[in-house]
């Protein structure tokens, strides 16, 4: 009775582990994103979340073997949701910075997106070297790079965190402000909705790094796969199966400005 009892014991341990072990390595990933920054982040005409980075999402999953499940919430609640662990990754075009690995880490950049200015017509900026002035006023979306990069680098500016993209735009072209900063992207479809009152520099600001999937502190052996995929899916096929899905449009935009496409 007591081998038989010892025996059950022990085979009940073993399908209680592989449960465990199982359940950990199937479970889906929450990756958070904001889904207004089309076409990587967006909503197809169902709802349903759209764009490059739930491609490159999915792709990932497909390469770890689990679930992906993406959970929508503003930018500026990303990292703190990613801290409590309501999410286990970011993917969401965010630019690595010294100031976010500090709370963070992040995987090898998966893109070499730069940050660059749509400037006012009149405006007296004309470079990154103009910006740390007291006269210069810069419009930036809240909790974004671009906000992190102007009160790091521009200290002597006046610098309005304002809420929403279109709204901070807005004010550059009325020349309420003098710099609206973020990626080279945007800057240009801005620049083309409003090319009588705005400028684009497109002259990438320094102190700027591409775009990195965001996990928490501690995951070194998660870390090392995603950057062994994203090393995989930039000669495997993926980022172009991306580029032709999504991003054919963009792509042209930056060859008639000159410019090499950061995807």
């Amino acid at each position: 009775m007591k081998k038989t009892g010892l025996l059950l014991f022990a085979i009940l341990l073993m399908v209680l582990l592989t449960a465990c072990s199982t359940g950990a390595d199937d479970s889906a990933l929450r990756v958070g994103m904001e889904l207004k920054y089309p076409p990587f982040e967006t909503k197809d005409a169902d709802g349903n979340p759209d764009g490059a980075s739930v491609m490159l999402a999915n792709a990932l999953g497909t390469y770890l073997g689990r679930d992906i499940e993406i959970v929508e919430m503003d930018y500026a609640s990303l990292i703190p949701a990613l801290e409590g662990g309501n999410i286990d990754l970011i993917i969401s075009s965010m630019t690595i910075t010294p100031e976010r690995e500090e709370i963070v880490d992040f995987s090898d950049p998966y893109t070499t997106s730069q940050l660059m200015m749509l400037v006012y017509k009149d405006s007296k900026v004309q470079s990154a070297a103009d910006l740390n002035d007291p006269e210069v006023v810069i419009a930036s979306k809240t909790g974004t790079i671009a906000a992190i990069w102007a009160a790091e680098n521009a200290p002597l500016a006046q610098i309005r965190n304002i809420d929403e993209e279109a709204s901070a735009v807005l004010e550059v072209a009325q020349g309420k402000a003098d710099v609206f900063i973020y990626d080279p992207l945007s800057i240009i479809r801005h620049h083309e909705n409003y090319p009588d009152t705005t400028r684009a520099i497109l002259e990438p600001l320094p102190n700027t790094k591409g775009w990195g999937i965001a996990l928490r502190k501690g995951q070194d052996e998660l870390k090392e796969q995603i950057n062994a995929f994203i090393a995989q899916a930039k000669t495997d096929g993926t980022y172009d199966q991306i580029r032709e899905t999504y991003l054919q449009d963009e792509m042209k935009e930056f060859e008639s400005y000159g410019l090499d496409f950061f995807f």
